[in-house]
């Protein structure tokens, strides 16, 4: 897909106004690792089976672009370091991930891409915990609708 694609679908998903079963939205780059590898986990885990997007500089509640803001932003191989440095994946896969920028109303949008995969279901061998919270080994965390499974309650494997 090229970028003239890829950012008509992001926009047109913004004009959704809602999020779904493959794409959610951020206000802000996150501020606690455990929340950005659940989110991961849980698009990598979709049943859409399709990439996935998590995207960035968007308003909570209104859908208004925002762009992203300094503070705490990612790039690509901050996200991938993340998921390869901390927990150890089952099977030895991670979600294979990508970070894109993209300008939409003149404002600099980040999108996590999270690409589909037959290595399903994507879960920890054991617990990470940071930040005070943790994703608990051998749980399968997944997007339903446009509602990402609680860190606190899943299907253990």
């Amino acid at each position: 897909m090229n970028n003239i694609e890829f950012e008509w679908e992001i926009a047109e998903l913004i004009g959704c106004c809602r999020e779904g079963e493959y794409w959610d939205f951020k206000q802000q780059w996150y501020l606690h690792n455990t929340d950005l590898l659940h989110d991961i986990i849980c698009m990598a885990n979709s049943p859409a089976n399709r990439d996935c997007y998590i995207i960035i500089g968007i308003e909570d509640g209104t859908f208004k672009v925002l762009g992203v803001d300094a503070n705490n932003r990612k790039n690509q191989q901050k996200v991938i370091d993340l998921l390869r440095q901390k927990p150890k994946w089952a099977g030895g896969h991670i979600p294979e991930v990508y970070v894109r920028t993209i300008q939409i109303e003149d404002k600099e949008l980040d999108i996590i891409i999270i690409k589909q995969s037959d290595n399903t279901p994507f879960y920890l061998l054991e617990d990470y915990t940071k930040e005070g919270t943790s994703i608990f080994k051998g749980a399968i965390y997944t997007r339903k609708g446009d509602t990402n499974t609680p860190k606190t309650s899943t299907e253990r494997q």
